[in-house]
């Protein structure tokens, strides 16, 4: 997603960025900062492991992208209970999954 559907999905949700106005474009030229270097930043570790995994062989002889696989399919839950509203309602949920 670029900072345009990320700040407008904040800004549908309620959030805000503390110190700036509630406002989609204000959230944007924030995002517009972060979004490429992060992009590019999660590319190249998402290569590196694959490679990694391919040259040093992983156990069960899986490849590089199966190993991808495992790890994003394993992640989604995580993601999921992140995005639920219980995070907001119980702070010890919100310690142990936001600032993990």
């Amino acid at each position: 997603m670029g900072p345009e559907a990320t700040a407008k999905q904040i800004h549908n949700s309620g959030m805000q960025i503390p110190g700036f106005r509630q406002n989609v474009g204000v959230i944007e030229k924030v995002l517009e900062r972060y979004i490429p270097q992060v992009t590019v930043i999660g590319g190249a570790l998402v290569g590196l492991l694959a490679v990694m995994a391919n040259m040093l062989g992983t156990i069960g002889g899986v490849s590089g992208t199966g190993l991808l696989l495992t790890v994003s399919i394993t992640y989604k839950p995580y993601e999921e209970i992140a995005e639920e509203p219980l995070i907001e309602m119980h702070p010890m949920m919100r310690q142990m999954l936001v600032e993990v």
